[in-house]
């Protein structure tokens, strides 16, 4: 095999051996349902995130603006898992918004 060949098998067995999932969508088939059926621990990552920023929101107090930030950074979270998750599909950030 040439260089090249076995460093690609080799990260591909490496990538197998960490858990990473392998690709079900060519790129022409590469769309929304299938980037989430791909890497469902993104997805899973994002709903409990969504999860908790409903647990705060319904929070009675705001923690000496505590509460504020956090929601502020779980919103930066979820908005960044998304972008991470799509990131193929080359989305604009509205876009990445709207996403489930």
């Amino acid at each position: 095999m040439k260089i090249l060949e076995k460093a690609l098998v080799t990260g591909m067995l490496l990538g197998l051996a960490l858990g990473a999932q392998p690709m079900v969508a060519s790129a022409a088939e590469m769309n929304i349902q299938t980037e989430r059926a791909t890497h469902p621990r993104i997805v899973e990552a994002i709903d409990h995130l969504v999860a908790a920023l409903k647990l705060m929101q319904a929070a009675p107090d705001d923690f000496g603006g505590n509460k504020a930030a956090a929601m502020t950074d779980t919103q930066t979270a979820i908005h960044s898992l998304k972008k991470a998750l799509y990131y193929r599909l080359k989305l604009d950030d509205a876009a990445i918004d709207r996403a489930p």
